[in-house]
């Protein structure tokens, strides 16, 4: 089946997949870029995006320490409430061999996304896919999805967007430029 190429047939099965780390990162620096204090409400922001297709899957990859904090905890229940799927995968402990100090690292967010991405493509689960990400690491999965006669569009932050996976798109779709339907005012 061909996708039906941003037409927005209202029988066109859409699924959602969102890079949290890299949204995260993108609204945090857009917040000081323009001095506002505003956060992204992804319920309007999948349902602007959707329009008149069928949303199939609203998913959320993320990362997330072994004890959650209070306001981690409440973010994720508020997107559950938004009926969006979370997808968390808990973050590492590496050790520096240099100094002995640990960190916290992400590990396998992207390859959960990716996977996803694929299998449900090849599971014919969905004729469109919209990516919120700008991450490069996502290139191949989406050409491959492409390939596969599937249209992909990415949404991303204009400074977050890699241009391997502008190129890759079948259409972009900057958060920027929409942010004033999709926003939330952030009173804290």
């Amino acid at each position: 089946m061909i996708a039906c190429g941003g037409d927005l047939a209202s029988s066109t099965k859409v699924m959602f997949f969102i890079d949290g780390s890299n949204i995260f990162w993108g609204l945090k620096h857009y917040r000081q870029k323009t001095q506002q204090k505003v956060g992204l409400d992804y319920g309007k922001l999948v349902n602007h995006l959707a329009d008149a297709r069928v949303i199939r899957a609203r998913n959320y990859y993320c990362s997330q320490p072994p004890v959650l904090g209070a306001s981690q905890a409440k973010f994720l229940d508020w997107l559950r409430k938004s009926e969006i799927s979370v997808i968390p995968k808990t973050l590492k402990q590496r050790v520096n061999p240099l100094d002995g100090r640990a960190r916290n690292v992400e590990k396998g967010v992207d390859v959960a996304l990716v996977t996803d991405l694929l299998s449900l493509a090849w599971e014919k689960a969905y004729d469109d896919a919209v990516l919120v990400s700008g991450d490069a690491d996502y290139t191949g999965a989406v050409e491959k999805v492409r390939g596969k006669g599937n249209w992909v569009e990415v949404v991303a932050w204009h400074d977050s967007l890699s241009r391997e996976l502008k190129n890759a798109a079948s259409k972009v779709i900057y958060i920027d430029d929409i942010m004033d339907k999709v926003k939330v005012v952030l009173t804290t």
